[in-house]
């Protein structure tokens, strides 16, 4: 796919951005009325009037509609907004985040084998590898007590090597990780670069991440780049404090010293104080609750995902299910999946409700399903979508037909603005799926194998920047790279409604 290498000054963006500015003020429109108006959000408002990516044509229709500009007004506004082309970074973390979908996330890259300067009671020459293994030995003696905190160490060779150390001690130990980090604001690629990297680790509960909001610093500042490894056993405390230097040899000071050590936690505690934002804001989010509906409601939203999520199932479907369920089965998925906190009786209304509150949305705000040729197939074949509990019965051939017609219905109503977009190519098929909820944030879904089990196993990270990252590579990217072409698209639907005995 080619994109267009125009690119703009500063004074064109705060050329447009004052002329539409101007108008708005001379037609007595506040920009806070505008988002409905137009029918986007408040970020895509945003980005279209500084010229950060370009105004659709619709958008540039009612805009000129609104302002009632004449003729010459509308050719210069034309002409403004023609100059704007798409952050180049934009561009990029399409790229990056396309091969999060599409690529084998199943395995770990290998990590390279650095070298450190360890200082300890001489100074010596050993490899990441020898360093690590010197450290789990220790880490994983009975009783240990293990603490990790770490800041930054997000550069591709810094944090491979970071990354399969840190994966490989949650998983032999009890460690607690705290890991700071700045996500660099005006860098799409450099936001969806670190989270899409952060997402294996964030699985463990033990692993926490702060972040702040800013341009990355230097590499070469004091304390940037680190690793402190903290174990207590017994009565002695043992600290590793890794220095990883990029275009330099990285050091280690290994040291009891009770001084030195609270000399690095002060630092790091004070360093802290930059990193109050919290990455995930939830885990294990109830994805069958009210609170994704409410996070939905009123919203854009994004799903990638091998085949349709719950909310794609008209609610005629579900009560057919539940019609056809034999009394005693009906009683234990009703008790499943109230658990301790909530009235079986009840249970299914509810969700019924909060399910058709989000197909509600979806007919009201754009909702876009990125799915793919397997799973979809997969789902005719078995009646099972990718992640359902292992309790909820398979739906029928008469309700997969029912689910299929009525996707294929929305896709081809032009009134809806419900869009699938359907690729050859598998995705994710490491288990994850992806919801991002414009102007909020982003779940990410994963362990496949515990959802079917009635687990919920999600991360919930609330940021604009990756919401926004998400929505422009399913609008802008998935059509044109990688998606059938609507005629294809019906054609595949209308082969699996006939396909399903």
């Amino acid at each position: 796919m080619k994109f267009c290498d125009d690119r703009i000054t500063m004074a064109d963006n705060e050329t447009l951005y004052r002329f539409l500015t101007t108008k708005l003020k001379e037609a007595g429109l506040p920009i806070e009325s505008l988002p409905a108006m137009l029918d986007i959000s408040r970020s895509t408002l945003y980005r279209n009037m500084k010229g950060i990516i370009r105004m659709s044509p619709e958008v540039q229709d009612k805009f000129a509609i609104l302002l009632s500009l004449d003729a010459a007004e509308r050719q210069t506004f034309e002409r403004l907004a023609g100059l704007v082309t798409i952050d180049p970074t934009l561009i990029d973390a399409r790229r990056v985040f396309d091969n999060f979908v599409f690529g084998d996330t199943t395995t770990t890259p290998s990590s390279d084998n650095l070298r450190f300067a360890v200082y300890d009671s001489d100074t010596f020459l050993r490899t990441s590898t020898q360093l690590y293994s010197r450290i789990l030995d220790l880490a994983t003696i009975e009783d240990a007590t293990t603490t990790v905190r770490i800041i930054n160490c997000t550069t591709d060779v810094q944090f491979r090597s970071v990354s399969s150390f840190i994966e490989d001690l949650l998983a032999r130990t009890e460690a607690t990780v705290e890991h700071l980090l700045t996500l660099p604001n005006n860098d799409y690629a450099g936001i969806v670069t670190v989270v899409t990297r952060l997402v294996p680790l964030l699985q463990f509960n033990r692993y926490n991440v702060h972040y702040a909001e800013a341009a990355m610093p230097t590499t070469r500042a004091l304390f940037v780049n680190t690793v402190s490894v903290e174990v207590q056993h017994k009565q002695e405390t043992t600290l590793f404090m890794l220095s990883f230097l990029e275009h330099d040899l990285s050091s280690c000071l290994v040291t009891s010293n009770h001084h030195v050590i609270d000399f690095f936690h002060h630092n790091f505690d004070a360093a802290k104080q930059c990193f109050e934002e919290a990455l995930v804001d939830f885990t294990d989010m109830n994805l069958y609750a009210d609170t994704v509906a409410t996070l939905e409601d009123g919203r854009n939203v994004v799903l990638i995902k091998p085949n349709f999520c719950f909310d794609r199932i008209p609610i005629s479907v579900y009560e057919s299910m539940l019609s056809r369920t034999p009394t005693d089965q009906l009683a234990d998925l009703q008790a499943k999946f109230a658990g301790p906190d909530n009235d079986p009786a009840i249970i299914v209304e509810m969700m019924l409700g909060t399910m058709e509150r989000r197909v509600e949305s979806s007919k009201t705000h754009r909702h876009v399903d990125v799915c793919s040729v397997h799973g979809l197939k997969e789902f005719a074949e078995t009646g099972r979508l990718s992640d359902q509990m292992d309790f909820l019965p398979s739906f029928s051939p008469d309700e997969r037909r029912r689910v299929f017609a009525s996707v294929q219905a929305r896709l081809n109503d032009p009134k809806d603005p419900y869009t699938l977009f359907v690729t050859r190519d598998d995705i994710f098929t490491c288990g994850y799926l992806a919801i991002a909820i414009e102007d909020v944030g982003v779940v990410f879904e994963y362990n496949t194998e515990e959802i079917r089990k009635g687990n919920c196993t999600n991360l919930f990270i609330t940021n604009r920047a990756l919401a926004e990252i998400l929505m422009d590579y399913a609008t802008n990217y998935i059509p044109q790279a990688r998606a059938m072409s609507l005629e294809d698209t019906n054609t595949f639907l209308t082969s699996l409604i006939a396909s399903i005995e």
